[in-house]
């Protein structure tokens, strides 16, 4: 059985997003081979697909951060320091996995505590580290 070792990615590696194909129907069957995967393995309701590009440089000492404002319905994924998480007794569980030629590894994560998904979990918009 493979293991998962999670490794945060830099963003900058990947391509800007108007230098990335879009998805389209090209992709039609590629997908379906990744749907039929991930129905064999009961996981059509746990995975799907992402677009990975980059719109601005990620520093070594942060990653991208998914926070959310339940009562406002307002979803953000942005930079935060990795420090910031430790510092407020987080950790960022994986959302987004990005696979190469050796594996995988993450490329954003959703704050959570050790009482689980922290809910309304939005830091301050700026003076994040």
């Amino acid at each position: 059985m493979s293991q998962i070792i999670l490794n945060p990615i830099q963003w900058m590696d990947l391509s800007y997003i108007d230098d990335v194909q879009p998805i389209d129907d090209d992709d039609a069957e590629c997908l379906e081979e990744i749907r039929l995967v991930l129905e064999r393995h009961k996981n059509l309701d746990r995975f799907g697909i992402a677009l990975l590009h980059s719109h601005f440089q990620i520093a070594d000492d942060e990653l991208l951060l998914e926070t959310t404002d339940v009562e406002e319905r307002e979803h953000w994924v942005r930079p935060v320091k990795k420090s910031h998480l430790s510092q407020m007794g987080l950790e960022a569980r994986t959302t987004i996995l990005r696979f190469d030629t050796t594996g995988h590894s993450q490329a954003c994560g959703c704050a959570v505590s050790n009482h689980g998904h922290t809910g309304t979990h939005t830091p301050p918009r700026d003076g994040l580290d």
